[in-house]
């Protein structure tokens, strides 16, 4: 690997969508083929400087997925965003569109059977590696450490590591005392994070609080934004960038809700995003939101 590890740009907002394992291979192909068609008006160019469409797949179609945005970033058009300025060319642009993976190992080659090489990731195209989910941690015992291990290998890749974060349990009826628990819940994730990465790298959090994930509802307005507050001054000043986005049943309608938009820096987006037309629903909010 190169001494200087470059990464994707990052612009204002973002939307991350995860697609777990709820879709079949030709399923999820074809769903990507839908985010990008430009009859669906979901990625537009006009945008690209300020936000940033991103798909996480399963591992079987992340490579077949990657195939497919290279060929769909060969046919766009050149100089078609929103600046006027005739040297945009010598500007650093984000891309027009991120591919992520659902996880990674935290050492590069090895006999590691059955686990997935952040190397081998960002060689067939991934740039960003959702880390620490709350199922990952329930399920298959993921800790706070293991999850800075997995970031550090992943960013010296030149991966951005995607970290969810977020409480086990639902607010109290006492909003200060829910949302200091909150905080500190996460800061012992964020700190776990940032600890092992370079201070030039870049990472984006997730902040998903757990009782929320898979519910009906997402977490009121009110509790995210002050938990996000407080996530942000956990992290202080780095180097490099950071967003804080919101998950845990985040779908259409939440963004201009209360004014959660002005609180984080995008949303991660699960089963409200499976259908292209949610998704749509989502940008065109997010777009009336940007300056």
């Amino acid at each position: 690997m190169a001494d200087t590890v470059s990464y994707p740009v990052l612009p204002q907002k973002l939307l991350i969508i995860s697609l777990k394992m709820y879709f079949t291979p030709s399923r999820t192909l074809q769903y990507l083929r839908d985010l990008l068609d430009p009859k669906n008006e979901i990625v537009l160019a006009k945008n690209r400087s300020k936000l940033l469409l991103a798909l996480i797949p399963d591992f079987l179609t992340v490579y077949p997925s990657a195939e497919i945005i290279r060929e769909w970033e060969s046919k766009l058009p050149k100089g078609d965003d929103d600046d006027d300025d005739h040297h945009l060319a010598e500007k650093k642009l984000p891309p027009p569109f991120l591919l992520g993976a659902q996880d990674a190992f935290w050492e590069d080659l090895g006999a590691y059977t059955g686990e997935v090489s952040p190397l081998a990731l960002r060689e067939i195209g991934a740039s960003i590696v959702e880390l620490g989910h709350a199922e990952r941690r329930a399920i298959f015992g993921e800790t706070d450490e293991v999850t800075g291990k997995k970031a550090a290998a992943a960013s010296k890749q030149g991966l951005i590591p995607l970290v969810c974060i977020g409480e086990l349990s639902a607010p109290g009826p006492v909003a200060s005392e829910a949302v200091g628990r909150a905080v500190g819940e996460c800061e012992a994730q964020v700190q776990a994070v940032l600890k092992a990465l370079p201070a030039h790298a870049p990472v984006i959090f997730a902040y998903e609080p757990v009782w929320a994930i898979g519910k009906p509802q997402p977490a009121g307005v009110d509790h995210v934004s002050a938990v996000v507050d407080g996530i942000r001054a956990v992290i202080g000043k780095r180097d490099g960038d950071v967003r804080v986005l919101y998950g845990g049943s985040a779908g259409p309608g939440l963004w201009s809700q209360g004014g959660l938009g002005k609180a984080v820096d995008g949303m991660f987006l699960g089963r409200f995003a499976h259908q292209v037309e949610g998704v749509r629903k989502v940008v065109r909010e997010v777009e009336e939101t940007l300056s």
